[in-house]
């Protein structure tokens, strides 16, 4: 059937056949990914090395687990000692390596470069930097969790000083470690008022001037250090919209200064208007972090947090088209008694002890299946996307579904898919990728979709046709 059978919005009916076309799409997937604040801080100074791997092998092992490839190393700032109580929250008291002026602690932080370390032996090879709050020192109101007013916090005779213990940092994992950050960010969610002194962790606003001075010395600062497999990224704004109004008021040469678009897609309506101003200026752009915890009380069984990261990756891949999608921290904290992440641990405890979570087995359904380098394909269907690895031969197609249940009927012409087998994977209320088979009759294959659910298609061994 053709595409007259489309309904309003994208929103496929039971009688419609949704169209799956290689040549609608978009090219350069890099992957999935998660940041390492605040949990590498916590679970990589585990006293069971077993647990650790345990855990590594779950999140970044593609056999094994997720098979997330990216990370997102947080550069801490480190507090004041002096303030005491600490009201940092469990793991957001990353340690920073520049304790003091003058003096450097290239030991600080053991526990997310364990995690970092781990992480790469398993595959995880692209790595960011990126940094919520300049070291206290360097700070108007002595503290790494903003300023008094949630205003601007970082000195003015420090911009270039920042920009060096960034850099430095940089230069250090290079050099001892061999890693290679490929991007750079000073910022996080800088334009927000929420920096507040006091906060339970670390973060620091800056005002639109002093986001492209800081971009700039960064910039700067990489270049003079001979630093050039590293770029800068920004400006990691909590919503879409927010980083499309910093970024319409930069200058020439802040953008000049960075390589890639970041940024958080938690609210914000302007994805497609972002990409495209991301292709206009020749910048890559990441969906750099996004996080749910649903909106029942602590279970990990929560559905409506599995429901909540469906959409969202869903709606990000065919609006948004990022190069990269990434989650915000992996491990959340079993203390605070909330359904994000995908693994729990109590982080007051550090006790090597965890539990996987629903949203677990609804990130899998994408990480696990889509892997970089595919194409991303668009349905008809605005809950389902496509992805196509042409090495492999591999068609796969997500599809979340929070109503009753209903049936998606695809159309697989496209890829001469007659007489195969398709493998499907199912989580719901009482199912985690259930694995059953389908098969494809007369290039259509008719998917059940049970309620409140994620279900991923897997075709091996296809082709696109070529006529």
């Amino acid at each position: 059937m053709s595409g007259t059978n489309r309904s309003i919005n994208g929103q496929a009916n039971e009688a419609n056949v949704i169209q799956i076309k290689p040549d609608i799409g978009y090219d350069g997937f890099e992957g999935w990914g998660t940041s390492l604040a605040w949990w590498g801080h916590i679970v990589g100074r585990w006293s069971s090395q077993e647990k650790l791997d345990e855990v590594m092998d779950l999140i970044f092992d593609a056999d094994k687990g997720l098979g997330l490839n990216i990370i997102r190393y947080n550069i801490g700032g480190g507090e004041n000692p002096a303030i005491q109580p600490n009201t940092l929250r469990p793991g957001g008291d990353v340690p920073g390596f520049q304790p003091e002026k003058g003096l450097w602690n290239w030991r600080a932080d053991e526990g997310q470069r364990n995690v970092m370390l781990a992480a790469r032996k398993r595959g995880a090879a692209i790595s960011e930097a990126f940094s919520n709050s300049p070291p206290y020192w360097m700070t108007i109101s002595g503290s790494v969790t903003g300023a008094e007013d949630g205003g601007n916090n970082l000195r003015e005779d420090c911009y270039e000083e920042f920009a060096d213990y960034l850099t430095e940092v940089v230069k250090h994992y290079k050099e001892v470690y061999g890693i290679i950050f490929r991007t750079l960010n000073p910022l996080n969610e800088p334009v927000s008022s929420w920096w507040k002194k006091g906060n339970i962790q670390e973060g620091a606003h800056f005002s639109l001037d002093k986001q492209m001075k800081i971009i700039k010395k960064t910039a700067l600062s990489l270049q003079l250090k001979g630093l050039s497999g590293t770029a800068v990224s920004a400006p990691d704004e909590n919503s879409v919209d927010e980083t499309l109004e910093m970024l319409h008021g930069y200058d020439e040469d802040t953008f000049n200064s960075i390589a890639q678009i970041n940024t958080h897609t938690y609210t914000g309506i302007g994805l497609a208007e972002l990409r495209e101003l991301a292709k206009v200026k020749g910048k890559k752009l990441w969906m750099s972090e996004y996080g749910t915890g649903g909106t029942e009380p602590h279970n990990h069984e929560d559905m409506s947090c599995v429901m909540e990261l469906a959409e969202r990756v869903v709606s990000d891949l065919r609006l948004l088209q990022p190069a990269a999608w990434v989650y915000w921290q992996a491990v959340e904290d079993e203390s605070a008694q909330n359904n994000w992440g995908f693994i729990h641990s109590d982080f007051k405890q550090g006790d090597s002890q965890y539990e996987i979570t629903k949203q677990y087995y609804a990130m899998a359904h994408f990480s696990k299946f889509i892997r970089p380098g595919s194409r991303i394909l668009f349905t008809d269907d605005s809950r389902s996307v496509a992805a196509y690895d042409s090495v492999n031969g591999q068609l796969t197609v997500v599809v979340h579904n929070r109503g009753d249940q209903r049936q998606a009927n695809y159309d697989l012409g496209a890829f001469g898919a007659d007489g195969s087998t398709a493998k499907v994977y199912r989580t719901t209320e009482r199912d985690n990728l259930a694995e059953s088979e389908l098969f494809v009759r007369n290039n259509q294959l008719t998917v059940k979709l049970e309620p409140q659910s994620v279900t991923t298609v897997i075709l091996s061994n296809i082709a696109i046709r070529t006529s």
